[in-house]
């Protein structure tokens, strides 16, 4: 009877165990998004905001495409804005350095002196360097292929040092995004728009080159650059950005989709049109950095906060009488652009709009609806998932504990 009674204990001991981590794998799952972005949150701030050294931005976005549907390109660059106080040393190589782990090389590093690094000055006028774009480009590498492999899970850790030795330690500026599918990529190329490259004659400036589209609702949009840039500029699929929308304000036209996802070493020059009859005098610029919507510049032409690094102050011209009507920007870098009706133009620097359809949080709702519904059959369920959990939430974190182990010996090597 105590052997029954003993094993009887052992067995109920068990089941509230088994229960115990059933619950807490659920409170994981169902918090899994939450704590996703805060962790994001955090990388992005992950040098105070106080702080004379940080990073203010990056390309890709972090985690793009991981909790997300944003499509990350196989030939994309990657970039980080860093705004420093004291400025950086651009003349040391080692003020800025790119450790690349992307599944399929091992671990490698790249500094100022790599012909796949360039900088990008934002503010030129000031010296020593105070804002700057650092951007790795994957596809001017002499001896890697140029692009990354699809599906591929790209980590960048970044970096920088600047006059007064503040840091920012490369173990700690870490970021990620998953290169795109063959179906995206091939649904991209299907739905590119029809576009002719242009003539630039006697041109006496750095936009001797062109491309302007010829139909569809986006007809005469045109961006002129350089000839000598390293990727040359065109534009993106009409469908893969959803057009902007907000409280009390109304999109004008249909959002521009600009490509490569890189920084240019000569800002280009953009002429976004709009449908006949729009006053291009009250509209506001907002931007698309493949996560979510943000104010550029408002309708007088002032940068807000979301256009730091990405309009060139002062580059606004409205063509009001042009047919279309258009308005034309010169930008760092790209992504998407559409204008805003706003009766509030001056407040819009706070305003952003979030990309709905987090992969996170479909999966999280599906596995809690399936918990609920057939809790008699949650043992055998957890039974499954648990090694794949075990990989999805405790590989992840030992394969950065090692990669960050590894930078470390490159850096003090």
């Amino acid at each position: 009877m105590k052997k029954i009674v003993f094993t009887m204990a052992i067995l109920k001991t068990l089941q509230n165990f088994n229960f115990g981590l059933i619950l807490v794998t659920l409170i994981i799952c169902a918090l899994g998004n939450q704590i996703a972005e805060a962790a994001d949150s955090l990388s992005d701030h992950s040098s105070s905001i106080f702080s004379p050294l940080r990073i203010i931005d990056t390309i890709p976005q972090p985690d793009a495409g991981i909790i997300n549907s944003t499509r990350v390109p196989d030939d994309t660059s990657f970039g980080v804005l860093i705004k420093s106080e004291h400025g950086i040393d651009l003349a040391d190589s080692d003020s800025i350095r790119f450790f690349i782990s992307d599944g399929e090389f091992d671990l490698y590093e790249r500094n100022l002196n790599s012909s796949a690094v360039r900088v990008v000055e934002v503010a030129k006028d000031s010296s020593p360097a105070t804002l700057v774009w650092a951007v790795y480009d994957r596809s001017l590498e002499p001896m890697l292929p140029p692009f990354y492999a699809l599906d591929a899970i790209v980590q960048i850790f970044v970096g920088v040092e600047d006059f007064f030795q503040n840091e920012i330690s490369a173990t700690t500026g870490n970021f990620k995004f998953k290169i795109e599918s063959d179906r995206e990529q091939a649904h991209a190329y299907n739905h590119l728009p029809e576009s002719v490259s242009l003539k630039i004659e006697n041109s006496m400036g750095i936009h001797d080159a062109g491309i302007e589209i010829i139909s569809g609702v986006l007809t005469g949009a045109r961006i002129l650059f350089s000839a000598d840039e390293p990727l040359l500029p065109a534009f993106g699929p009409v469908d893969e950005v959803e057009s902007l929308t907000l409280n009390g304000e109304q999109a004008v036209g249909t959002p521009l989709n600009l490509m490569p996802h890189t920084v240019f070493n000569h800002p280009v020059k953009l002429y976004i049109p709009f449908p006949e009859g729009t006053d291009v005098t009250d509209v506001d610029i907002y931007y698309h950095n493949g996560i979510r919507w943000q104010a550029a510049c408002d309708a007088d032409g002032n940068i807000l906060i979301g256009g730091e690094g990405w309009m060139v102050p002062g580059s606004r011209v409205n063509h009001s009488h042009k047919f279309p009507p258009q308005i034309e920007i010169d930008v760092y870098h790209f992504s998407a652009a559409q204008a805003v009706v706003s009766e509030t133009s001056s407040t819009a620097g706070n305003t952003h709009y979030n990309k709905s359809g987090s992969g996170a949080a479909v999966c999280v709702t599906c596995f809690i609806d399936t918990a609920a519904s057939e809790s008699k059959s949650i043992g055998n369920l957890f039974g499954l998932l648990a090694p794949m959990m075990f990989a999805a939430l405790i590989l992840p974190i030992i394969r950065g504990i090692d990669l960050k182990e590894r930078i470390s010996k490159k850096i003090r090597g």
